[in-house]
C-alpha cells in the first residue's frame, strides 16, 4: 500500500468490533421511563452529538422526568458500561495498524462517537496510540452523510483525499468518503448488513472477516 500516505479509521464497527454497544441503546435507557422508542426516533437522531440526541428526546417526550443534560449524563453511564462489557478489537486490526506505522503512513480516527468514549475504548485496547488525532462529531458537527469529517481529517494529515484511504462499516459513509475522492475499504458488519451491497460498490477494498484478509491485495 506504498501509495497511500494517510489511513482514516472509522470505530465503531471498523476499529472495534462494538455495534451491540449502540444497539437498541436509547431504548434500553429510557424504557425505564415508561417511553418506548419509535424507528423514527433512530433515524431522527442519526449523525446527532449526544447533547443533541438528548435534547431531541426531550422534545419528542414531555413525559420525561429530566433535562436533556441529565438524560445525556444517564446515556453516558450506560454506554461506558456498555463498551466495557462489550467492545472488542477487530480481528487482524492491531496486525494491521502495526503494519499501516512501520510503513510510515498517517493514521486519524474519524467517529460519530464522543470523544471522551472513542479514547477511553481505544485506551483500553491498547490502539489510542497507533493514531495522530481523533476527529469526532463533536469537532465536525454533522453526520458522515457529508464528507466533512473526512476532509478535515485529510487536512489535518496534510494530505489530499486521493493520498488516503478509508476504512467503514457504514454503508452511507463508505459512498460518502468514495464520493469525496478517498479509497475506500469497506467492512461487513451484521448491523448494516441490509446496505452491503452499497459497501461493496463504494469500496475498492473488502473485510468479511477479518483485516488479515487485506495481505496480498491492500499490503
Amino acid at each position: 500500500m506504498h501509495h497511500f500516505k494517510g489511513a482514516i479509521f472509522d470505530m465503531d464497527g471498523t476499529l472495534l468490533d462494538s455495534m451491540p454497544v449502540w444497539d437498541r441503546l436509547s431504548e434500553r435507557y429510557l424504557s425505564r421511563f415508561g417511553i418506548r422508542v419509535a424507528e423514527r426516533d433512530y433515524a431522527a437522531i442519526e449523525g446527532m452529538t449526544q447533547m443533541q440526541a438528548a435534547q431531541y428526546f426531550i422534545d419528542a417526550y414531555p413525559a420525561l422526568p429530566m433535562d436533556a443534560q441529565t438524560l445525556a449524563q444517564g446515556l453516558d453511564e450506560l454506554i461506558d458500561a456498555r463498551y466495557e462489557a462489550l467492545a472488542r478489537p477487530r480481528d487482524g486490526v492491531l496486525h494491521l495498524l502495526d503494519a499501516l506505522r512501520e510503513r510510515g503512513i498517517g493514521m486519524a480516527v474519524a467517529t460519530l462517537t464522543a470523544r471522551r468514549h472513542a479514547e477511553k475504548a481505544l485506551r483500553a485496547h491498547g490502539m489510542l496510540d497507533y493514531f495522530r488525532f481523533l476527529l469526532t462529531i463533536e469537532d465536525v458537527g454533522v453526520s458522515k452523510r457529508q464528507p466533512d469529517i473526512y476532509l478535515h481529517a485529510a487536512g489535518r494529515l496534510g494530505l489530499t483525499p486521493t493520498e488516503c484511504i478509508v476504512f467503514e462499516d457504514a454503508p452511507y459513509a463508505c459512498t460518502t468518503a468514495q464520493r469525496a475522492g478517498f479509497t475506500v475499504c469497506g467492512m461487513a458488519e451484521p448491523a448494516y448488513a441490509a446496505g452491503v451491497c452499497e459497501t461493496r460498490r463504494a469500496s475498492t477494498f473488502f473485510v468479511e472477516h477479518s483485516f488479515d484478509e487485506l495481505w496480498g491485495k491492500m499490503l
